[in-house]
């Protein structure tokens, strides 16, 4: 049987009409920590009104699903939804039976309710011929699908809003339900078919449409009802991460179960440790973290894992990766003397130096791996100067390779090296470690005479490093057929590939500059599955190099992302396969990419750009007006603008950065980044925890 099914969602937004205090700390982490978790929907023996059939509590009220449709309680207020018109006797089934059960120790014994079961979703059936309604939630959010069996019809389905003041549709198409204290906002229905010839969608559009001051229907234009309609892009998990003050997610990795996991920084204790913490309590200053979560449990389930990592001073993790058995590999930067340090590490003393006389202290590097069983190793690496680790992979073998940016004559490097000695202000550096010695497998500075800034970086099973970095150098090494032997601007990217097994210069396999007349600079380096290098970052060139068949061939005028796909096997002139601009004329950046099994490449970073390309599928297709997050899936294969299969903004007039993308095994996409507190994702699991930033986790399918 075929099913046509289209997906609402409600946000729920309490504007307290009272001057309150403000809580005390513990009452604020209780708060953030039930916010954390996905709505269960309890089946009532007693602890609602008996028109209650099921419930839920939220952050900020209660969700109940009464015998007439659902309310929805916030700050003493209430909205009722009936389906006009609809069956009065429409048999409700709970699915999804979670393991938890809740009780209700209150008053005296008689009135005590326990074992109460839980439920992920509830169905209500044929609310009209051919329509069922099934409810979920996550946290704020009350989300349900209208599911169409063959013949159905979407015309029938009228909403009534018992109990709201106001209802009105915004010009992006959102439903905007208000009470006195209390806010509702339905974001518009997105909509599309899936082409059976291709890769394409097909939008159908959909609307609200305010039939009454109080009742609302669903308009649905001509479609193939042969096909399935579809609602994708979804954010179908997502959540804050963060406390009181400032949080930043840097990193997001996924593993074979499809677990997410984040690293970044905190400077704040207000997070909670789940698992077997290295360090379950924030020490000083900016403290690092680590978390995974599971996007499919529901409850405390959802977070397995938490810690903080640092020391007295400022550490931040910038990278991290994990291996086949679950283990997870950090890196990133500290200050702290007393950093946890375990294993044969090659450095167990941090490398400050001794004549600065800087409030800030220089950063050395640090590599760390974690288990279920605690801090397994754990090393400084570093020299006198500033050292910024942005990368770090395994190989085969579980060799740990390190990729960033120096600025210290006496880091440490091994009689193998390319480079032995720091040239320019800043340089490049690799370096590989075996976490059984305390000698470095290999390590070197790469650079030239002026500023260099190691990015991007990725390994190959068998240790051939692919490397990408920024440089303001003329002479940076090079050897091979370059694709450009020369700096063509201010800044341009260099790409090349290092053979830490071999000696000295023969180590550098090739190297070469990519860019045009201005300032380029790189931020992420991916390998998609032919073993093509995907680059992405920014441009202020107006001749940077593009293909022929570039969705976006022109330049925007104020900077704009870059995606490029170059083979490193066809130097010089088959080098460059794909390049494209990416962005609108206010501003673009691209932090991270990366791409499908079918080729297609996701792309996220920020964009202050309001005609920045977006798709009509959209998550949200209005600029935010402030920095707001992007993502992009384009099909390198297609040229010109139907390379775009889809595109979006995120967020709104503060500050939104998605830093970080990693793909899941069922083809999902992990975004991580950071945002402020006006953020408004689709699909929040927690509210914002306060301070001037949050980390923020998503799923987009």
């Amino acid at each position: 049987m075929m099913l046509q099914r289209f997906s609402l969602s409600f946000f729920v937004c309490v504007v307290s009409a009272l001057a309150v205090e403000a809580p005390e700390a513990t009452i604020a982490q209780a708060k953030a920590a039930m916010a954390r978790l996905p709505l269960r929907f309890e089946a009532n023996q007693g602890q609602w009104g008996s028109e209650v059939r099921y419930g839920a509590h939220t952050a900020g009220g209660a969700l109940l699903l009464t015998t007439h449709g659902p309310a929805m309680v916030g700050d003493g207020r209430r909205v009722d939804i009936t389906m006009v018109g609809g069956n009065a006797a429409s048999r409700i089934e709970a699915l999804d039976p979670l393991p938890a059960r809740t009780n209700y120790f209150v008053g005296n014994r008689q009135q005590w309710r326990t074992g109460i079961a839980n439920f992920t979703r509830v169905a209500y059936r044929s609310v009209y011929p051919g329509i069922d309604v099934v409810y979920y939630g996550n946290q704020d959010q009350l989300e349900y699908d209208f599911v169409l069996r063959p013949g159905a019809d979407p015309s029938l389905i009228h909403m009534r809003f018992q109990g709201a003041g106001q209802i009105n549709i915004t010009a992006g198409g959102d439903l905007v339900v208000k009470t006195a204290d209390a806010q509702f906002v339905e974001k518009r229905p997105v909509i599309y078919q899936e082409d059976p010839k291709s890769t394409g969608r097909q939008p159908v559009e959909g609307r609200y449409e305010l039939l009454a001051s109080d009742v609302v229907g669903v308009r649905v234009s001509s479609y193939d009802r042969s096909r399935p309609l579809v609602i994708d892009p979804v954010v179908t998990y997502s959540l804050f991460v963060g406390g009181s003050s400032t949080d930043v997610v840097n990193a997001v990795t996924s593993d074979s179960q499809g677990h997410i996991y984040v690293a970044g920084y905190t400077r704040n204790g207000d997070l909670i440790p789940y698992g077997n913490a290295v360090q379950p309590a924030y020490d000083a200053g900016t403290d690092g973290f680590i978390a995974e979560f599971d996007p499919n449990a529901t409850g405390s389930a959802t977070w397995l894992y938490f810690t903080y990592l640092g020391g007295a001073r400022d550490d931040s993790v910038t990278a991290i990766t994990v291996d086949a058995n679950g283990f997870i590999y950090v890196t990133g930067t500290t200050t702290s003397s007393d950093f946890p340090l375990a294993g044969a590490n090659i450095s167990s003393t941090l490398s400050l130096s001794t004549t600065s006389t800087s409030a800030v202290f220089p950063t050395d590097a640090f590599v760390t791996i974690i288990s279920q069983n605690g801090l397994e190793y754990s090393t400084y690496y570093g020299g006198s100067g500033n050292e910024n680790p942005y990368a770090i992979a395994l190989d085969q073998n579980g060799r740990m390779y390190i990729f960033g940016t120096t600025q210290s004559s006496d880091l440490p490097v091994t009689a193998s090296a390319y480079q032995s000695a720091l040239w320019g202000p800043s340089d490049t550096f690799l370096a590989v470690i075996d976490r059984n010695s305390t000698s470095l497998v290999y390590a070197t500075y790469l650079g030239g005479e002026s500023q260099d800034d190691g990015r991007g970086m990725v390994v190959t099973p068998q240790g051939l490093v692919y490397f990408a970095a920024s440089s303001y150098s003329q002479n940076f090494p090079f050897t091979g057929p370059a694709y450009s032997a020369f700096n063509r601007g201010l800044e341009n990217l260099v790409i090349g590939v290092i053979d830490p097994t071999q000696q000295g210069y023969a180590s550098l396999l090739y190297c070469t500059y990519f860019g045009g007349s201005v300032l380029d600079e790189v931020r992420s380096l991916k390998l998609d599955k032919n073993g093509k290098l995907l680059l992405t970052g920014w441009t202020l060139s107006p001749d940077f190099p593009v293909t022929a068949n570039a969705m976006q061939p022109a330049y925007g005028g104020a900077g704009n992302a870059f995606v490029a796909r170059v083979n490193p096997a066809a130097l010089p002139n088959g080098f460059v396969e794909y390049s494209t601009f990416l962005g609108g004329s206010g501003g673009d950046v691209g932090y991270d990419l990366i791409s499908d099994a079918a080729g297609n490449i996701f792309v996220t970073g920020y964009t202050i750009s309001s005609d920045f390309p977006v798709t009509k599928d959209a998550i949200q297709a209005r600029f935010g007006n402030g920095a707001d997050t992007f993502v992009v899936k384009l099909n390198p294969a297609v040229a010109g603008k139907s390379a775009l299969l889809y595109g979006t903004f995120m967020g709104g007039p503060g500050t939104h950065v998605g830093q970080s993308l990693t793909l899941a095994p069922n083809g999902s996409v992990f975004l991580a980044g950071y945002t402020t507190p006006d953020w408004q994702l689709p699909a929040p699991l927690n509210i914002y925890n306060g301070g001037s930033s949050d980390g923020f986790v998503a799923v987009l399918k």
